[in-house]
C-alpha cells in the first residue's frame, strides 16, 4: 500500500476524529509499508509506552536505534497488521506480530547483558525474566505454536474507535488459520491490559513496577499511573 501516510495531527484535528466514527480496514504490513510503521512508532509508540516513557529512553540515541532494529526483526515475520482510516488512507495503528514455537530455542537476553547502561536494554531484561517465570510451554504442555502480539499501538487521535479491537481480530484470524493454539501478549500499558481482558484474554502472569528493583535496590521503571503492573496475557484458541 504505497499511500498509505502518516499525518501530524493538530489537538482540534484530533479532537474532531474522537468525536467521530472512523472506518478502517485492516491489512497486513508489507516491505512497501515498513517505513510508515516504522514512522508510525517512532511518533506514537515509543513516547506513549509506559516503560519506554519511565526511562526517558528517546533521549538516548542509543535505545532508539536499538528499539527502532527490533521492531524491524518484528516485521520480518511477516505476521503483522496495520489499521487504516478507510476515507484518507492514513496509517491509525498496527499490531507487530511474532510466532513462538516449541521446538524453537528462544533467545534470552541473558546475564552477558546485564551490565550494559542502555535503557532499551533495561527493558528486555525485564521482559526476559518474565518469560523465564511464566515458562509459557511449561504452563501448557499440550501448546506448541503460539501467536504473539509485541507491540500494539494506535495513533492518539484514533484511541476509543475500536481500532485495537480490530487488530486483535484480525491477528486472532490469522493464528486460527495458520493452526497456532494460543495468543499471548506481555502489556507493559494499563490500558493495553484493560483491553486485552475485555477480548477474553487470561492473566497469568502480573509484576509490580514497584517490587521490579536492580542490585542497588532501586526501583528501575518508575512509570506514570495508571501503569502500575506488567502483566502477560494469553488466549487459547
Amino acid at each position: 500500500m504505497d499511500d498509505v501516510s502518516v499525518i501530524i495531527l493538530s489537538n482540534n484535528m484530533m479532537d474532531e476524529i474522537k468525536n467521530t466514527k472512523v472506518s478502517i480496514n485492516v491489512v497486513p504490513i508489507t516491505d512497501n509499508d515498513k517505513q510508515v510503521v516504522m514512522n508510525s512508532l517512532k511518533q506514537y509508540f515509543f513516547r506513549d509506552e509506559p516503560l519506554c516513557a519511565s526511562l526517558g529512553l528517546m533521549e538516548e540515541k542509543e535505545s532508539v536505534v536499538q528499539l527502532e532494529n527490533f521492531c524491524a526483526d518484528l516485521l520480518q515475520s511477516g505476521v503483522s497488521f496495520m489499521a487504516v482510516s478507510a476515507e484518507t488512507g492514513e496509517m491509525v495503528g498496527a499490531s507487530l506480530n511474532t510466532t513462538i514455537c516449541r521446538d524453537n530455542e528462544i533467545k534470552q537476553f541473558g546475564d552477558e547483558n546485564n551490565d550494559k547502561s542502555s535503557k532499551f536494554n533495561d527493558i528486555m531484561v525485564l521482559l526476559d525474566k518474565a518469560g523465564r517465570d511464566v515458562d509459557v510451554f511449561g504452563h501448557y504442555p499440550n501448546i506448541n505454536r503460539i501467536m504473539e502480539l509485541k507491540i500494539i499501538t494506535v495513533n492518539e487521535a484514533y484511541r476509543g474507535q475500536g481500532v485495537c479491537k480490530a487488530l486483535i481480530n484480525k491477528s486472532k484470524e490469522l493464528a486460527l488459520e495458520l493452526g497456532y493454539q494460543m495468543i499471548y501478549v506481555e502489556c507493559s500499558s494499563h490500558f493495553t491490559a484493560k483491553a486485552v481482558e475485555r477480548f477474553g484474554f487470561q492473566c497469568i502472569y502480573s509484576l509490580s513496577y514497584s517490587d521490579y528493583v536492580n542490585k542497588q535496590n532501586d526501583v528501575v521503571f518508575k512509570t506514570q499511573p495508571p501503569h502500575k503492573y506488567f502483566k502477560i496475557h494469553v488466549l487459547l484458541l
